[in-house]
């Protein structure tokens, strides 16, 4: 859930966890009890959605715990533009080696947050003012 309507992730922990109680406290008796007392088909899809959202948001609420004093990942906090790139790191990833392609992936494992046509622009600029590699 990397860009909801909730302002940070202690609000979506929270609100996955009271989510998963919702759905076990008010969904959960009733769906066995159902599909208990009355083995219809209906009763049965109801108890298999129910089943899958108490296991998903169950998944989702253990990862959202035990994460959560973990930093936020480069791509929770949206994107780097090429001019905060120093060029020192350009011409670093450049000579770590041959191959141009290795190069713009070495950036951007640099740089988390850089687009790959940034990545590749910036590269480039950069072996045009070595001249060609040959």
């Amino acid at each position: 859930m990397a860009e909801w309507w909730n302002p940070s992730r202690r609000v979506e922990r929270w609100w996955q966890t009271i989510t998963l109680a919702w759905l076990l406290v008010f969904f959960g008796p009733s769906a066995i009890d159902k599909v208990i007392t009355e083995p219809t088909a209906w009763n049965w899809v109801w108890f298999a959605i129910w089943l899958f959202a108490t296991v998903g948001f169950g998944f989702g609420t253990v990862q959202a715990w035990r994460t959560r004093n973990n930093p936020q990942p480069a791509w929770w906090d949206g994107t780097t533009s090429p001019s905060e790139i120093p060029a020192d790191d350009v011409r670093n990833a450049l000579a770590s080696t041959d191959d141009r392609i290795p190069a713009i992936k070495a950036l951007r494992e640099l740089h988390p947050g850089l687009g790959l046509k940034d990545a590749m622009d910036l590269i480039d600029a950069q072996r045009g003012e070595q001249g060609p590699q040959h």
